[in-house]
């Protein structure tokens, strides 16, 4: 699965079971921890990767990704406006 996220500042994919963040660096880190932070808020993540982990974890859990498809694709882009 493939997932893109695209914010005015930054752009976001889950690939592979990672989560990168471009936002003049480029950050990451497993999903596991992504979910970790939305579900606990506990997790060490860089803040750039904190910014949007809500955002990540809602729209992976909406798409069913723990158990289930995005729609029947194996990819997905989300425009997501601040």
């Amino acid at each position: 699965m493939v997932l893109r996220l695209g914010y005015p500042d930054r752009i976001v994919e889950v690939s592979n079971d990672r989560v990168y963040v471009f936002k003049g660096r480029l950050f990451s880190a497993p999903l596991e921890e992504v979910i970790k932070h939305y579900t606990t808020g506990d997790a060490l993540l860089p803040p750039a990767l904190r910014e949007v982990a809500d955002s990540v974890a809602r729209i992976i859990l909406r798409a069913g990704e723990f158990g289930g498809d995005i729609a029947g694709s194996a990819s997905a882009t989300v425009r997501i406006n601040g």
